[in-house]
Parts: C-alpha cells; sequence; structure tokens
C-alpha cells in the first residue's frame, strides 16, 4: 500500500469523496453522476487509513494531483464513453503501437482514464502539457478533460485555499477501476503497482516522447502546413488519393483563411481560391462561385482561428502551434484561448465558477468567475480573460460563442463547498461568535457594539459588528452582509432599542438604532439548511 500511496501523493489537506452506492447514469452522457451529498471535498487531511479504506471498498477517495506549490507526480487523461464510436481497444492499440509510458484504466462510468506517472514531481503544468499532446495522438478535442485540470491552486476571492478537482481513484476494493492490458485483460492490483514502476519518468523524458509523437504524427501532409497550424496539415494529411473535405467546410476554409492572410499576404484571395478547389468537396453548395463569395466578405479584418469548433478543436495541437511561425501565436490578440475544464462550486444562493484558459506561451491559467453571469456574457468573459491572461479575446459571433459555451457545459464539474466553507456558513460562525461575545451591562457598552438579549432576541449596533466580522478576513461589503443577514438569518435592521433602566436622573436612556436577530438560530451547532421556494417544478434543475 505504501507504493499506491506514494505513486498517488498530490494535495494532502484535503481529499475527495465518493458514495459510489448512490451513482445514477445521466440518461444524455451515459457519464455516472451523483446527488449533492455524495460527492464532494471531505474537508479533512487525507491519511493513510483513507487510502487503505479506498483499496478495502470501505469508501472511494479521490485526489487533487496538483499540490499547493502546484507540483504533481501523476495525471491522467478522462475518456469518456460518450463520444461516437466509443472503443477502448482504440485507444490501447495507440498505447501499444506507440509504445506510450502510460496506464490505461476503466473508469467508474465505463470510459478510460489514461495515466502517468513520474519519478519525481514536477510542475502540474508539465504533466498537463505531455497528456494535451496524447490528445492530439488519440485524435481527441483539445477540451478533453485532463488532471490535474488546475496547474496552480492558489485562493479565492475571500482568501480561502481553492482545492480545485480530484480524480477518483482506481482499484477501488482492488478490483473496481481495473488497469487493462494491451489486448483489454484487466491487471491484477499486485501487477498494477509494478507497472507503474516501471513506466516513471523525468520531465525531460515526457519532452522527448511529446515531441517525438507531434512529429510522427504530423510527418506528411501539404508541405505549406509545416509552418503553420498543425491542425489543417493534420486535417488534409488525413484525405486519401482524391479525397476532399465533406464535411464542416465552412470553419475549414475560414482557418486557412486567417493562415493565408499571415502567410501569403500579397495573393492570399488567390490561395484561398486554390484551397476550396484541392481541399474543399465541391458539390451543388459548394464551388468557385461560394468560395469568391467568401473572400469577398473576408476582405476587411476578419477574427483569429476558431480553435474551440470542430473540425479545428479535435485536431488542434496549441503547444506545436505556437512554436511555428504561421500558428495561432502570430495572431493570438485576434484569437479566444482555449477554454476547458470548467468546475462549479455550488455557493448558496450564488454559485462561483473556475475555468481553465489556455496562456499565449501554451501554460494553463485558472481563471475564478464570481457569478455566472461573467461567463454566459460574451463582454463580461471577455474581461475576465483579459485581466488575467496576456490575451483580449475578439468578438465573435453569438451562435460560435452559445458553441464554446455548450462545450464547457457539457463536461461542467459541480462540486459540493467543504462544510463550513461557504459564504453562509462563515457568516453563521462569525456572528454567532460576536453574539457569544461582551454582553451589554450598561447604556455605554451597548453603544460601543456589545450585545444587548432580551425575549428571545438579540440586539447589536451593526457597524461595530460589521468591524469585527472584518477583522476576521470577512470579504463582503456591508450591503452584501445585511443582505445575508436578512435572507439567512431574518435579521432586521434600524429597529430602536432602548438599554433597560433608567439614567442616575432618572430618564430613560435614548433609544440606539440597531440590529435585530432571533436568539434560537445561533443556540444551534451548524447553520440552518436554506429551504429553496420554487414557483413551478419546472423551475428545479
Amino acid at each position: 500500500m505504501e507504493e499506491f500511496i506514494t505513486y498517488f501523493t498530490g494535495l494532502k489537506r484535503n481529499y475527495g469523496f465518493c458514495n459510489i452506492d448512490n451513482g445514477y447514469k445521466d440518461p444524455e452522457s451515459g457519464k455516472i453522476k451523483f446527488k449533492p451529498g455524495d460527492y464532494g471535498w471531505s474537508s479533512s487531511p487525507v491519511l493513510k487509513q483513507d487510502y487503505q479504506d479506498h483499496l478495502e471498498g470501505k469508501k472511494s477517495i479521490g485526489i487533487q494531483p496538483c499540490d499547493d506549490d502546484g507540483m504533481a507526480s501523476f495525471g491522467a487523461i478522462d475518456i469518456d464513453p460518450d463520444y461516437k464510436n466509443f472503443n477502448a481497444s482504440k485507444y490501447l492499440k495507440i498505447i501499444e503501437e506507440n509504445d506510450l509510458p502510460v496506464v490505461p484504466i476503466k473508469s467508474k462510468s465505463g470510459g478510460l482514464h489514461v495515466y502517468v506517472f513520474t519519478k519525481t514531481k514536477i510542475q502540474a503544468s508539465e504533466i498537463r502539457e505531455f497528456l494535451e499532446t496524447l490528445l492530439f495522438s488519440f485524435g481527441l478535442p483539445a477540451n478533453t478533460e485532463i488532471f490535474p485540470k488546475q496547474t496552480k491552486l492558489g485562493e479565492n476571492a475571500d482568501g480561502k485555499p481553492i482545492n480545485g478537482n480530484f480524480i477518483n481513484l482506481p482499484y477501488f476494493n482492488k478490483k473496481e477501476r481495473i488497469a487493462l492490458m494491451p489486448n483489454g485483460e484487466e491487471i491484477k492490483y499486485e501487477d498494477f503497482i509494478n507497472i507503474i514502476g516501471l513506466n516513471l519518468q523525468t520531465k525531460e523524458q515526457l519532452k522527448k516522447i511529446a515531441g517525438d509523437l507531434v512529429k510522427k504524427e504530423l510527418t506528411g501532409g501539404p508541405a505549406e502546413f509545416l509552418d503553420g497550424p498543425p491542425c489543417l496539415q493534420a486535417i488534409t494529411k488525413e484525405l486519401g488519393e482524391g479525397e476532399k473535405l465533406p464535411d464542416e467546410r465552412d470553419r475549414f476554409l475560414f482557418n486557412y483563411m486567417v493562415f493565408a492572410k499571415k502567410k501569403y499576404k500579397d495573393n492570399w484571395e488567390k490561395k484561398v481560391l486554390e484551397a476550396g478547389r484541392n481541399y474543399i468537396l465541391y458539390d451543388d453548395d459548394w464551388g468557385d462561385a461560394k468560395v469568391l463569395a467568401k473572400i469577398k466578405g473576408w476582405l476587411k479584418d476578419t477574427a483569429g482561428h476558431t480553435c474551440n469548433l470542430d473540425p479545428i478543436a479535435k485536431k488542434c495541437s496549441k503547444i506545436e502551434c505556437i512554436k511555428r511561425p504561421f500558428g495561432v501565436a502570430s495572431q493570438l490578440s485576434e484569437s479566444w484561448p482555449m477554454l476547458s475544464g470548467l468546475t462549479k462550486i455550488d455557493y448558496k444562493p450564488e454559485p462561483e465558477f473556475y475555468i481553465n484558459v489556455s496562456r499565449p506561451n501554451g501554460k494553463v491559467a485558472t481563471i475564478h468567475a464570481k457569478n455566472v453571469k461573467q461567463i454566459i456574457e460574451q463582454r463580461e468573459l471577455k474581461a475576465l480573460i483579459a485581466a488575467q491572461i496576456e490575451v483580449v479575446p475578439p468578438p465573435i459571433k453569438s451562435k460560435d460563442f452559445n458553441g464554446m459555451l455548450k462545450d464547457l457545459w457539457s463536461n461542467m464539474d459541480v462540486l459540493k463547498p467543504a462544510s463550513g466553507t461557504t459564504p453562509r456558513e462563515i457568516l453563521f460562525e462569525l456572528t454567532k461568535e460576536y453574539l457569544n461575545g461582551v454582553q451589554a451591562t450598561s447604556h455605554n457598552s451597548f453603544m460601543t457594539g456589545a450585545v444587548l438579549e432580551e425575549e428571545g432576541y438579540v440586539y447589536f449596533k451593526f457597524q461595530p459588528y460589521f468591524d469585527d466580522l472584518k477583522r476576521n478576513e470577512w470579504k463582503k461589503d456591508e450591503q452584501r452582509t445585511s443582505h445575508m443577514l436578512e435572507t439567512y438569518f431574518q435579521a432586521e435592521f434600524s429597529q430602536l432599542k432602548r438599554y433597560p433602566g433608567k439614567d442616575k436622573n432618572g430618564k430613560y436612556f435614548p433609544a440606539i438604532r440597531c440590529a435585530k436577530l432571533p436568539l434560537d438560530i445561533f443556540k444551534k451547532e451548524k447553520a440552518p439548511e436554506e429551504i429553496l421556494t420554487f414557483e413551478d417544478k419546472e423551475d428545479i434543475v
């Protein structure tokens, strides 16, 4: 077991759990999904006993490969079974033919997790780069899930460390999620451990293997693409003698035009017409007239490559593309970066999101969206990306933008926040601590922020209370905080309340404008569960 722990060590301060028996198969995607509470973060450091329980089938655990220093020693490609014509033997054959130092393992959804392991911890981004190259060899879309999804964790807007995404470990109960031989035969646990040991790689070895793979995949094809986007080279290389593209001709020709405008500045129109004749299948719809009409529409400035859309996305090799003189790096300011790995942290009432964005140098950055509006509105997402990486994405058509969103949403992970980490739970604990603090024993103490308890309610001045929250690193502003108190804890504001009794002159103390909260809520150990109301059952998603 010690070797299993060593090979699957990543983030140690938290680990994922999955109640396998409660999973259900999504009828649309075919993926195994779980209800809130059956899948998420444990809020506990991972211990030796947790690994032991996993291997004994007592509980299924998951590990985030990337640690808080951005280092990792393993990663995996998640090949889902809902791709068209999914066949595990196809990938097993590619692994065998290329002698790849990876271990294919059946996933709980019936697909494959293709793992790679390193001798020592290396930058998590280097493991991702290697696995991204494998996507190209496997013929998988560039937005296929890769772990580690995050190559740097950092903190969220509230200063709390980000956990990111975990991957469920193999060999649950030593007989589920089993590794496979090239012929599809299952591998026993003991042999699996030995196989990992024989396939451990250094970062230098991964770079060499990746370089050799790209060179092999891109040898051949039209010579004009050797200094251009490898996607165009790969698409045309697959055409047999006399064959031409029958589908997705519009997007291919558009991307050829973007390339031609850079390489053939003086006669790009002629080259686009030639490309139409050489690569596009002409029929009743397509012909010289249609290509010339498109060239006319492209005479003005045009956007960059549509890397996120098929057929380009299926043949994308971003790492290779940025190295080429007329690849995507020559026009990065006019292209949308690759988006992947959308993760929803299901905070109530407003979830937050994390998305992986490819930087111009091919590295992956994780950006944080505080609300869904920052993702689904093109202008908001452009601003979010521009603020965090060196690219300002250009405006694109609504249908293309919605196509990107559809791809992101289809692979979105929904994670329940770790217990005690939601803004509501944090506010509950901070408020409970404040209410149990200094109690008002005089009018002056009440005036300066002490809490007055009376007939099942507590009264206090809001500003001293809010100042105390800020001392405890509470990040929300006053307006948001007061709204949360009203929504979750039945707070009432601008209440006039006198400290009981009279002053030395026999006069009643002046009333103080303050906040009022029911005391019974804060006598409980945990924040009350949020109750959502719906006008119609169709509102439930």
